[in-house]
């Protein structure tokens, strides 16, 4: 808008001859549509500043699945956790149709509200054994609302799909970590409780050898 200025007041200039005081009016027009002009921008720039603020100081929970890579990538969690920078309260998961676990036959249950959720705190369930579901007839596609509420009682509603498809025949590596390390100390540690000092129920012997005394049995031996 500035860059337009000149070319207006030459435009002006040449089309007829202008006194210094209606130059000078001019000039106080054109500074007051430019702080107009730079009113309103800065007004929306400060709209859009707010909402930013608003947006990122709100909670936002999410509903997903999960693969626990570390402990057996194929069973699925179903989570439920707020990764915004504020508390989420009164939380309630609603999924149609309602999930089920191939495993056991039974609904996986969903509590009616979860108080609160602060920043980056999760609800988590076992929901299902993947290559048990693969064998059944059990929907893929699930939707998956949920509803909360911010500190001000403010509400807020997310939709998600869930879809087993998406995990059909997919491959994955096994990560030993700190869960099997744990879970085969426990297995050497069960296995060391069995041992007894009875050789009927699998106790452990333990030989006691003089290494020198028998060498110098079996070179008197060789000598004689």
């Amino acid at each position: 808008m500035l860059t337009l200025i000149p070319s207006v007041l030459i435009v002006v200039a040449n089309t007829r001859p202008w006194s210094p005081q209606a130059w000078a009016a001019l000039a106080a027009w054109f500074t007051v549509a430019i702080a107009v002009g730079g009113g309103v921008i800065a007004f929306y720039q400060l709209r859009d500043a707010k909402r930013l603020r608003r947006e990122q100081a709100q909670p936002y929970v999410a509903v997903f699945m999960e693969h626990d890579v570390a402990v057996d990538p194929r069973h699925a969690d179903l989570v439920v956790q707020n990764f915004g920078t504020t508390a989420a309260h009164n939380v309630r998961v609603e999924i149609d149709p309602t999930p089920q676990r191939a495993t056991t036959g039974e609904e996986v249950w969903l509590p009616d509200c979860i108080p609160v959720l602060v920043p980056g705190q999760e609800w988590r369930t076992l929901w299902d054994f993947a290559p048990t579901r693969a064998e059944t007839e059990l929907p893929d596609r699930h939707e998956a609302t949920v509803h909360f509420e911010d500190s001000r009682g403010k509400p807020f509603q997310y939709s998600y799909t869930l879809d087993w498809g998406a995990y059909r025949n997919r491959m994955h590596i096994t990560t030993y970590g700190m869960h099997h390390a744990a879970e085969a100390l426990r297995k050497i540690e069960e296995k060391l409780g069995s041992w007894q000092e009875s050789d009927v129920h699998g106790g452990l012997a333990v030989t006691i050898r003089d290494g020198d005394a028998k060498d110098e049995l079996q070179r008197n031996e060789l000598d004689s």
